[in-house]
């Protein structure tokens, strides 16, 4: 291939995205991937025994995003709705919770007038509003555990910019049939081979640039050269790499560093979340000739959250939980998480965990805070984010330009949707400032 026009660095939905924009305009591209797959944190495995995507990352799509939607049905896949069953009342176990999104909505509305803050001091200082029993408890659990936040760190203005997009969506909730993978997959697959060259397994190390010029170190398993040059670079990194990349604690490698990065990259956090997903011989959760309950809510497990495999009847049970209990499981190794799991299902359904493992046939678990190439599940914002990926998402000497969920904008971010739709934008602005 010739000399490329724009390197663009992560393979994930974001770069994967924006080489494909920038390929389609004429422009040849170079894309360096950590990894030996391509996706990111789109991680979808094909059991061959089960015939059923199992996803380890990502897996549903909430609402219907246009531009996700869109490719999806560009790349002949389908979207097909998950019911939204309760739990069923023989597992019922603990009290109805009042309306949390209505809840957090008297919470936010609290402090709309007021400064950015950490939702920790707005819970100090309004938390009163909520007197229900296990009102306020229950928002909590649901800004820690969905939004994957330290309550600390998290800031409301980014909580509300969340919270707002999830309101102007619908509250479908869709699966992708053939898997996430499917649609990283097809997108390389309509590339052009003579524009895109894929590099896998080679990790950027060092970015030198001045206006008009990126000169990328690369090293890895997959390395042809150790410097990768181009005209433009689209960094679609996670922000824990970008972190490391741009010397968040250390030196940094990106010389130089860009105004304002240092402390626009210190405003966004990167949340922990683990999911498992365990197979059994049969569908045991349902009874024979029913379906059986789509999403299942536990109290104090480990693995507070399951859901099954609806509409499918796949015998699988995928399990949740995010924010600082998923801190606590991080790093233990992946015979923890699935003992936790199993015995959290155990505990939930009110069966022996002994029985659950003769049944198990099948144990899914990827740690993604252990991940290098990851260092969490997704991000969330602290105070001042907003304007911090505004700062991180304007073109440098339209010559480096940022792109993932981690900086897409209008509460977006952790999203698969948001991460497509930052990667387009960041090709847009290339293309406009060539």
């Amino acid at each position: 291939m010739a000399a490329a026009d724009v390197v663009v660095l992560g393979a994930g939905m974001a770069g994967l995205a924006a080489a494909e924009r920038l390929a389609a305009a004429g422009c040849r591209v170079v894309v360096l991937e950590a990894r030996d797959r391509i996706g990111g944190r789109i991680h979808t495995v094909d059991d061959p025994g089960l015939h059923y995507p199992v996803e380890l990352g990502p897996e549903f799509v909430h609402g219907r995003p246009p531009e996700l939607v869109g490719l999806i049905e560009e790349l002949g896949l389908t979207l097909e709705a998950v019911p939204e069953r309760a739990r069923p009342p023989d597992l019922i176990g603990s009290r109805p919770l009042p309306d949390i999104r209505t809840s957090l909505e008297t919470l936010l509305h609290a402090s709309a007038t007021g400064p950015d803050q950490p939702v920790a001091e707005l819970i100090r200082e309004h938390g009163a509003l909520l007197a229900r029993p296990g009102e306020l408890e229950g928002v909590t659990h649901y800004i820690e555990t969905f939004h994957a936040a330290e309550l600390d760190r998290m800031g409301t203005r980014a909580l509300a910019e969340n919270e707002s997009a999830e309101d102007d969506g619908d509250d479908t909730i869709h699966r992708v049939r053939e898997g996430y993978g499917a649609v990283v997959r097809r997108m390389t697959e309509r590339w052009d081979a003579e524009r895109i060259e894929l590099r896998l397994g080679a990790a950027a190390t060092a970015i030198a640039w001045r206006a008009g010029e990126v000169r990328i170190s690369v090293a890895g398993a997959g390395v042809v050269s150790t410097e990768v040059r181009a005209a433009r670079a689209v960094v679609a990194l996670p922000l824990p790499v970008l972190n490391r990349l741009a010397g968040v604690g250390a030196a940094p490698g990106i010389d130089p560093l860009p105004p304002g990065w240092s402390s626009s990259l210190a405003a966004l956090h990167m949340g922990a979340a683990h999911r498992v997903v365990l197979g059994f011989d049969s569908p045991w959760w349902a009874a024979k000739g029913a379906a059986g309950p789509g999403f299942i809510r536990g109290g104090q497990e480990p693995f507070p959250v399951w859901w099954t495999a609806l509409p499918s009847r796949a015998p699988i049970l995928t399990g949740w939980v995010g924010g600082p209990l998923a801190v606590a499981l991080s790093g233990r190794g992946d015979d923890v998480l699935l003992r936790a799991a199993l015995d959290s299902v155990a505990s939930i359904f009110g069966r022996d965990p002994a029985e659950l493992r003769s049944r198990s046939r099948l144990a899914y678990v990827h740690d993604w805070s252990a991940d290098p190439w990851a260092g969490g599940a997704y991000s969330y914002g602290g105070v001042g984010a907003i304007a911090a990926r505004r700062t991180l998402t304007e073109p440098i000497e339209d010559t480096l330009f940022l792109a993932g969920e981690a900086v897409a904008e209008a509460g977006n971010n952790a999203t698969v949707h948001g991460a497509l739709g930052s990667g387009r934008r960041a090709a847009a602005r290339v293309l406009g400032a060539g």
